[in-house]
This record gives structure tokens, sequence and C-alpha cells, in this order.
């Protein structure tokens, strides 16, 4: 058994962060031992050989919840070069870029628990003030971006590098087996892309004053009224070809529906229509799965959550487990306690809307942790890594070529890791000029296990 001592400070967010990393990420038992005095942690293997790992972070706070002020994140970073680094430049977020091998120790300067926790547990979107229009935090104002780090899983990088100089001291040490696994999820923000008069207006002069495609502009006026006579014709009715998609590389699609009144950023469509019970029934006769798309305006409101989600299982006849809020509102760690207050068992929001790549530094699914409560959470987090919008939208790329190439380049990074690759792709977006069906299928080809 490996013994984990350390000091008393913080010690709820110190232990939490090495069950994720030792525990949930690489499968290791262990105990947890508060009797040191100094700032370290003190890991014992089972062979008797240690691994110190410096605190610094923790050892500079007051309180138990001093840490959560914008002084204490990181200005600079610096890199550490390493025989147990997984990638070269280890990225150091708090310690020093210092390790020393001696006779059955390693003592490591990288104060990797605190880096991870930052990243884990997203207090730095805490302290954060400036929020952009919707109430969500900027990716430019993130340390992802500050430090160039959104394409890198920081938090991976720093468990393989953890598990590199465990295995260095036992090498009769075991870790959990992972494999790379594509969840594919899609956002029902519309469950057809003409179902009104005001979507064909929006759609009509999307098309012909902003892309130039005279003949889509056109094009929507016939499809809406032949939507009247029967909605398959409506390339938003796109669910079939979605579960038949991902059935041919072995996988399910979550299908993500918001279940509130029409607002100005929610639809309001009814769950309790024909063609929505039609939906349903579909994607549940297919072994699918139905979750929320959580409205804009619950996002904090604990009330409206759970008047919602209560009404669409009642609606789909489904137990709903996971889901993701609509247009990725989020504000930790208050979301996080009301999907875990309605025993929900994974979001899948936390991506940024402008930029594909790892917002909370980790491929891996993992469970979250309140950090005013100071409580582990039994709901995981599944973060967003791709979502097509960000690409066409966001960053107003229209080039079929720099898309795929995106989407390969991070499904790659993912595979290194045997992660999880969440991707985002709505049932109406197959209306641009290179969002199309037989593209869609060779993405899918890049994502397949």
């Amino acid at each position: 058994m490996i013994n984990i001592h350390v000091n008393s400070k913080n010690i709820s967010e110190k232990k939490y962060t090495l069950e994720i990393l030792l525990g949930e990420f690489l499968g290791l038992q262990f105990n947890f031992i508060n009797d040191l005095d100094d700032n370290t942690y003190q890991i014992e293997l089972p062979n008797g050989n240690v691994l110190m790992l410096k605190d610094y972070f923790w050892s500079e706070t007051k309180g138990e919840l001093d840490y959560l002020n914008k002084r204490n994140l990181p200005n600079e970073i610096k890199f550490l070069n390493s025989q147990f680094c997984f990638e070269q430049n280890l990225p150091v977020l708090y310690g020093k870029p210092e390790i020393k091998i001696e006779n059955g120790k390693i003592s490591c300067e990288v104060d990797l628990i605190a880096g991870a926790f930052l990243f884990l547990s997203r207090w730095e979107e805490y302290v954060s003030e400036d929020l952009d229009e919707h109430g969500r935090f900027r990716y430019k104002n993130s340390l992802a971006c500050k430090f160039n780090l959104v394409h890198r899983p920081v938090v991976d990088e720093y468990t393989e590098f953890l598990w590199n100089m465990l295995k260095y001291l036992n090498p009769e040490l075991e870790r959990k087996e992972r494999y790379y696994t594509p969840i594919i999820t899609h956002d029902i923000d519309s469950p057809l892309r003409l179902m009104n008069l005001r979507m064909l207006r929006n759609s009509f002069f999307r098309n012909l004053l902003k892309r130039k495609n005279f003949m889509n502009a056109f094009r929507d006026i016939p499809v809406y009224l032949l939507n009247k006579i029967n909605p398959k014709f409506d390339l938003g009715y796109s669910y079939d070809i979605l579960m038949n998609a991902s059935e041919a590389i072995g996988v399910k699609s979550n299908f993500f529906f918001i279940n509130s009144p029409r607002t100005k950023y929610d639809p309001g469509y009814d769950n309790s229509s024909k063609i929505m019970q039609e939906i349903f029934n579909k994607i549940k006769f297919r072994g699918h799965i139905i979750g929320i798309h959580a409205s804009y305006y619950s996002t904090e409101n604990p009330d409206i959550w759970k008047n919602e989600y209560l009404e669409l299982c009642e609606k789909t006849d489904t137990k709903i487990k996971n889901g993701r809020h609509h247009y990725l509102r989020f504000r930790v760690p208050y979301t996080w306690q009301i999907w875990e207050d309605n025993d929900l068992e994974t979001d899948h929001t936390l991506g940024f809307a402008e930029m594909e790549g790892f917002r909370c530094g980790t491929s891996f699914s993992y469970s979250v942790f309140n950090f005013l409560t100071r409580k582990k959470l039994k709901l995981k987090e599944s973060p967003l890594i791709f979502m097509e919008v960000s690409v066409t939208e966001y960053q107003k790329l229209d080039m079929p070529d720099q898309f795929r190439q995106k989407l390969e380049n991070i499904v790659n990074i993912v595979k290194k890791y045997n992660g999880q690759f969440v991707f985002l792709y709505h049932n109406s977006f197959f209306d641009t000029r290179f969002l199309t069906l037989d593209r869609y299928y060779d993405w899918i080809e890049i994502i397949k296990p």
C-alpha cells in the first residue's frame, strides 16, 4: 500500500487532488496520513522508496479559503525537462523546475498538487471579474490562453510525470488501463433548423447577407413550407444521420434537449408535441442517450434548473443522468452543486466557446470539487474538447481543410493519453458551405476509436 504523509494545511484540497491523480486517473490505492510539520508531500511506496513533492502553494496561504484570490494565480511559468516527463518542457505553474534523484528517493520541486488543483477545480474562474456578455469566463483571460496551454492537457501531463517517478522508484507498481474513448454529443438548440418564421427569417438573411449564398437563402422558403407537411425535409431533422454515424464507429450519440419557456436565448420548443415525442422514441429505440441542455437562465438558479430537469425526465420518460448548459454558461462551483443536488452523474459543459482544447487541463472524466464547501462531489465533469462552432463562428474559419486539421490535431493529443474526446456537433448545422453530411462522416472517422 502507498502511504502519503502531509501536513494539515488545506488537507481537503490536497486529498481531493491526490484522489483524482492517483486514484481516479492511475487506479492506485493509498493511505492519506496527516502527520507532517514541514511543507512536503511524502509518498512512501510499498518497497520503502520515497517520492518527496514540495508544497509551495498551500504553505503560503493563511486561511482555508485565502487562496481564492487573483493574486495567487501564477504570473509566469517555467518549464522542466526530465527523464520522467511525458512531454518535453513540463509546465511548472507553482514551485521550481528542479528534480533530484538519490538512492531510493526522488525530491521534486514542482508543486504538482497545486497546479493540478488549479485546473481541475477551476477556481481561476471564480476569481475572474471580466466575464463576457453571457456571463461566461473568457478564454482570453484564462491561464490556458496566457501561457499558450489550451492544447496541452497539463493535468494529464502531471499524471504521467507523477506515474513515471513512482514507477522508477517501485517498478512492480501497476496502473489502471485506459483506452481512448470518443464521446459524441449533440446540443438540440432547435429540433429543426427552420422551426418557425423567426428562424426562417434569420436563416434567410444570414445566407443572403453574411454568407452571400443566394441559393441557400431562397431554398429555405420551400423547405420551410414542406416542413409543415413533413418535418423530415428539414436538415435539422438529422437524428437518424447522427445516430448512423455514431453506430458506424461503435459509440452512442448523446442528445441534449432544452426544456424551458421561450426567452431571448432559449428557443422554447414544446417537448410534449408529437414531433418531439417521435424524436425521443426514435433515440431510445436505437439505444442512444437523452440528456438535458439546461437553459440559459438556469445556470445559477436551482429552482429553474430542477423544474426543467424533472419535466424533461417526465416528457422523455427517461431518468436523465448527463447533459450540458446552453451557451456553455457555467459558474463554478454553483452550477456543479446544482447538478450534484439533483443526482446527475456527468456534466459536459466545460470547454471554451472560443477555442478547442483543454479548459480543465485534462481529457479524463473526473469527480469535481466544491471549493466553497471544500467537499468532493459525486458528480463528474467530462470536459468538452471540440465544438464545431468554436471553429466556424468564433474563429471564423470556413475552410474544410482547416477544420479537419484542427480536429485531427486535438484528437491525436487525446489519443496519446488514452483520454476521452468529447465532441459537440449541433443537429441543425448542416447548412453552411462545408458543414455537410459527407464531411461529417469524414470527421467521425477521425474521431473513431
